[in-house]
């Protein structure tokens, strides 16, 4: 049902709620004055949106051509949880997908979260390279591990960012194609984790250091090739997929304790000094698993956290966190190692 209104100083705009079916409008014609305040003038560009669940009253602007769905009206590619129940774009060209960027949806926490945490990575990769690293003594070989590392994460960051704000493209094909970036950005990203761990905790040790790091390549390597098959993307796929990750990521365990071991095991000042900065990745990259796989909380509470709380959200943000703290924990090492050296005896071994 339509009607029309003449409210004046007001522009033409409409007033939408996009959960209905019917798409009933509202349409203002302006009629009294040519003066028109700076919010009237975006609104001219807008729909102005009700969003429904526990944002039923909270209104939000929203370009043109854009609007929100609920999960049982989305394409089936896009459903991943049930439990996200509202605030779902669908069906956009990249031109709208790009400027859906600047709405509310429940994918706003994720997109905003990694685009941040790479700024934060690039402004910090900046600042080290200029003032930190030069203050270690650090080599040419060292600035070499520091920027593999730095830059899987913001590839890793980057291939996020992308497919949160293109999974919602008319295109099932470019929809895919972003998301099979996305898993190949998790173990870019854990790449990044594995590069300056290995090189530093082996320096002294150069057998298995190249041990260690052409393994981890080699195990990333064929985790890319299995993108080739045509189901690593499909539901069918998803336990594999974690499968996947989980033997990438624990793996790690071998060469930690392999390095326990060689530097006289627990009780050693390097081991007691460090192993602290390991177990801490370790418990948060474990519990981001942990709400990624579990869709905890929304399980129990569906409906009410599509835009902010949910368990992917969650995830995003503990993501960056473990990066923070495994860079932050990679530059230690690299200091101490500067200020002590390996004995000669062990460099070749």
């Amino acid at each position: 049902m339509n009607k029309k209104y003449t409210k004046c100083n007001g522009p033409n705009y409409s007033y939408s709620k996009l959960k209905d079916d019917c798409d009933s409008t509202v349409s203002f014609q302006d009629s009294c004055s040519s003066n028109m305040p700076q919010k009237e003038k975006l609104m001219k560009s807008a729909h102005y949106i009700e969003l429904g669940g526990s944002y039923q009253y909270w209104p939000v602007l929203v370009p043109r051509g854009i609007r929100l769905y609920t999960y049982e009206q989305i394409p089936v590619f896009l459903r991943d949880n049930p439990y996200i129940t509202d605030g779902y774009r669908a069906y956009l060209p990249s031109r709208l997908c790009i400027k859906s960027l600047f709405i509310l949806s429940n994918e706003t926490v994720n997109i905003w979260s990694h685009l941040l945490g790479f700024l934060l990575f690039f402004t910090m990769g900046i600042y080290d390279m200029v003032s930190v690293l030069p203050g270690t003594g650090a080599s040419r070989e060292d600035y070499v591990i520091y920027s593999i590392g730095l830059f899987c994460f913001q590839l890793c960051l980057l291939c996020s960012v992308g497919f949160h704000l293109f999974c919602c493209h008319r295109s099932e094909k470019t929809g895919r194609r972003w998301m099979a970036l996305d898993y190949a950005g998790i173990f870019i990203g854990t790449l990044g984790c594995y590069v300056p761990g290995v090189f530093h905790a082996f320096y002294c040790n150069n057998y298995w250091r190249q041990v260690y790091l052409v393994t981890v390549l080699a195990m990333i390597l064929a985790v890319f090739f299995a993108q080739i098959h045509p189901h690593y993307l499909s539901k069918q796929w998803q336990h594999l997929r974690s499968v996947m990750f989980c033997s990438v990521a624990g793996y790690s365990v071998i060469p930690t304790l392999h390095w326990v071991w060689l530097n006289g095991g627990f009780s050693s000042e390097l081991v007691q000094a460090f192993i602290p900065r390991v177990l801490g990745m370790y418990a948060i990259a474990a519990l981001a698993f942990v709400f990624y796989v579990s869709k905890v909380p929304e399980r129990y509470f569906p409906g009410q956290l599509n835009y902010l709380g949910s368990s992917h959200q969650v995830w995003h943000v503990l993501l960056v966190l473990m990066f923070y703290w495994w860079h932050r924990s990679a530059l230690l090492i690299l200091d101490y190692r500067h200020t002590h050296p390996c004995p000669d005896l062990h460099m070749h071994t």
